[in-house]
């Protein structure tokens, strides 16, 4: 028997990877990514090893195998005998890999997230024992604010805040459509934003929110305040007085739901031990219990630049230069007003007694967004 993944080196990826390895058995772990077998075990085993949990089991790695492929392109761009490998005697298939910038080019994201799952789908197509984990995002639920978004909701009325979510959005209507055509067992995993208190290693996957930091770095190296580096100014603490205020617009009394990436990949992988007798197509939302207030995410970033100061305001009139770059860049702040809460009925039932996920506070979110990530931004490894 074997499994295959897609994705293994993005941040959700090699904790999923992590996860199936800590189970016990001898399932071959297939994953399938870019570049050369010696350099996608390198960097999976790299970004595997890196995560700060419990030590994997004696031989665990030596159940990776690797193969050279890439979801864009028709048949992942596998030869015939690779793809007959790859689909004998597999179980189950983990879609992870997807383009995840919030400012991605839509082609790209089209090209990823929507013609990548048909081309997986069309692989799962010769492995009929396969059970497919299709890992969306509960922020299909689009520009939907308020209210509570039951687990199988699917719906676009309301339209989205970025393509992104649009491409996970029709990805899923695919997986239900070949789902239902096929007669096959699927399970979508809707993910909130994933965030860790552990920076990254140079050259490993990023958590999403620092997306942030990206941002206010990325001025801080173009930008002189006062005559000094508009760098030292924001990790030098002086103080509310001589605070550099940023203004933003965001409306800080919304909240996010924030969940620790350990504990999603540990409750996704859990969550698809027992699939008897469940419908074609189960959702789960792989959220958190408690939102988490925007002003605590506001705090973190302060904690990170004891130099800054951020005002939200609903209008933005005559910016600054660094509050008009921030205006360009930021479409993390458009989710800021969003209210809204999620059904976990299927979840709850999915992972059984798991104890639920610690409360998230501004010194946990500070911790995670000490480093920079430098390299491999924006994307999950497909």
């Amino acid at each position: 028997m074997s499994l295959l993944v897609t994705g293994a080196t993005g941040f959700l990826g090699c904790r999923l990877v992590r996860e199936l390895l800590a189970r016990t058995g001898d399932e071959v772990l297939i994953v399938l990514g870019r570049g050369s077998q010696e350099s996608l075990r390198a960097r999976t085993e790299a970004a595997v090893t890196s995560l700060d949990t419990a030590p994997l089991p004696v031989g665990a790695l030596d159940r990776l195998r690797f193969v050279s492929a890439d979801i864009t392109q028709p048949g992942l761009g596998l030869s015939a005998s690779d793809r007959a490998w790859v689909t004998d005697g597999l179980t189950q298939v983990w879609h992870s890999a997807a383009l995840l910038g919030l400012d991605s080019d839509p082609v790209a994201l089209y090209r990823s997230n929507v013609l990548g799952t048909r081309h997986v789908l069309d692989l799962a197509d010769a492995a009929p024992r396969a059970h497919l984990v299709h890992v969306s995002t509960a922020y299909v639920a689009g520009r939907r604010l308020t209210g509570h978004i039951r687990e199988d909701d699917l719906r676009e009325d309301a339209g989205f805040q970025v393509p992104y979510e649009e491409t996970k959005y029709t990805a899923e209507t695919m997986v239900h459509a070949w789902a239902q055509a096929n007669r096959r067992t699927a399970t979508i995993m809707r993910p909130s934003l994933l965030v860790t208190d552990h920076p990254a290693p140079p050259g490993l996957p990023c958590q999403p929110l620092e997306t942030l930091t990206r941002l206010i770095d990325d001025a801080a190296r173009s930008w002189s305040v006062r005559g000094k580096k508009l760098a030292d100014l924001l990790t030098h603490s002086r103080g509310l007085k001589n605070a550099l205020r940023v203004r933003v617009a965001a409306d800080l009394g919304g909240a996010l739901n924030l969940l620790q990436a350990d504990y999603a990949a540990h409750a996704m992988v859990r969550a698809t031990q027992n699939t008897t007798g469940a419908r074609l197509v189960r959702t789960l939302h792989i959220t958190h219990s408690e939102n988490t207030a925007t002003t605590t995410v506001r705090r973190a970033l302060e904690q990170r630049y004891p130099g800054l100061q951020l005002i939200a305001v609903l209008e933005l009139p005559d910016p600054t230069p660094i509050e008009s770059l921030v205006a360009q860049r930021a479409q993390l702040f458009g989710y800021t007003a969003q209210r809204r809460t999620y059904d976990r009925t299927h979840f709850l039932k999915a992972v059984g007694d798991l104890p639920g996920p610690k409360p998230i506070d501004e010194t946990y979110l500070a911790r995670g967004l000490t480093i920079s990530c430098m390299v491999g931004r924006g994307t999950s490894a497909s």
